[in-house]
């Protein structure tokens, strides 16, 4: 016969029936119940922030822009960042995040549309820039309105000296849109002008063949050696081949030198197989790297070559345009070998 259970084993048992009981009902509770950050996030719920006497000031200039705040000011630092964008911080904080500041604005009397402003302080032009062309969207249309800037369907991108800016909207209508450039133009006039929007390292390439809105800056292990940092890259299309050519400044000759040696040497360490290099090119090692080619050289203190190219004619053709460039760089009327945030700096420190 089974045995009845004795007081204990009773009292345990309605013990724990009465926890999954305040459990389950806890749980029903909390449905009903939003939370106050998504609270916080609701349109109506922003305009009244924006709306209080405690306002503070806009964090870009709305002049003759027809926007107003629609939401508080938001400043995040290299601690913070992770908490507005979780998952792409590493990405700015790599390339010299100095901080970033956000706000919503909206349409005055339209309220159902608004633009969220990520301004990006990075420090340099060249971490700005970096930033800027590393995600440039494969969807992307360049603005006709203003220099280093490009468009999405609901969205403008731009870089100007040390900052980088998005301008999230809430869809793609075009009154919008347009509010969207009026607001960037205006922060480009407020942040040097013509001056802010040269991107660097705009003279390091050739123009011949050169593929518009292409040239990118990778500031650290590019190709995946850790000793290339701060390389700029370009695309090319010469005898419909499709090629990318890289360059960096670095502190001088010597140093140029010795770089390409050290990633020749890595490639050869990896496989690589040397190739012959172009007769018209002085000082070029091509390698053959699996199945495309690499060209490595240097001049004056430019770091050079050509990356993962499939044809070697047309990589070679690349090459000399891109060693017989960089030699106008260094020669004796060649314009100071100084980027645009290294002369402000020199400035500051003046």
């Amino acid at each position: 016969m089974p045995k009845k259970p004795g007081k204990i084993e009773t009292r345990l048992s309605m013990a724990v029936l009465a926890v999954l009981v305040a459990i389950g009902v806890g749980v029903a509770l909390r449905q009903f119940r939003i939370s106050a950050a998504v609270l916080a996030l609701r349109p109506e719920s922003l305009h009244e922030e924006a709306g209080s006497p405690a306002d503070q000031a806009p964090i870009i200039d709305l002049k003759e822009s027809g926007m107003v705040p629609f939401s508080p000011p938001e400043h995040f630092t290299p601690d913070t960042l992770y908490e507005k964008i979780d998952g792409r911080a590493d990405l700015y904080l790599g390339a010299g995040f100095v901080s970033l500041a956000t706000q919503r604005f909206a349409p005055d009397h339209a309220r159902d549309r608004w633009v969220e402003v990520f301004v990006y302080d990075m420090g340099r032009p060249q971490n700005a820039f970096s930033v800027f062309s590393m995600q440039r969207r494969e969807t992307a249309r360049t603005d006709r309105q203003l220099p280093n800037a490009y468009r999405t369907e609901n969205a403008l991108f731009m870089t100007r000296g040390p900052y980088y800016l998005e301008w999230i909207g809430t869809d793609g209508a075009p009154v919008l849109q347009e509010q969207i450039g009026i607001l960037a133009r205006r922060f480009s006039d407020t942040h040097g002008g013509a001056d802010a929007a040269v991107a660097p390292g705009a003279s390091l390439f050739p123009d011949a063949g050169l593929s518009p809105d292409s040239r990118q800056l990778i500031t650290a292990n590019a190709f995946g050696y850790e000793q290339l940092d701060n390389i700029h890259t370009a695309g090319y299309l010469i005898h419909g081949v499709h090629l990318t050519a890289f360059v960096s400044e670095r502190k001088n000759a010597d140093a140029a030198t010795a770089l390409a040696d050290s990633y020749r040497q890595t490639l050869l360490a990896y496989g690589a197989d040397a190739a012959s290099a172009p007769p018209a090119v002085d000082g070029v090692a091509m390698l053959q790297v699996f199945d495309t080619m690499e060209i490595v050289f240097s001049r004056g203190s430019y770091l050079a070559g050509v990356h993962e190219a499939t044809d070697a004619t047309a990589a070679a053709i690349l090459a000399q345009r891109l060693a017989e460039h960089l030699e106008g760089l260094t020669g004796p009327h060649a314009p100071p070998p100084q980027e645009i945030g290294e002369a402000e700096e020199n400035k500051e420190q003046q």
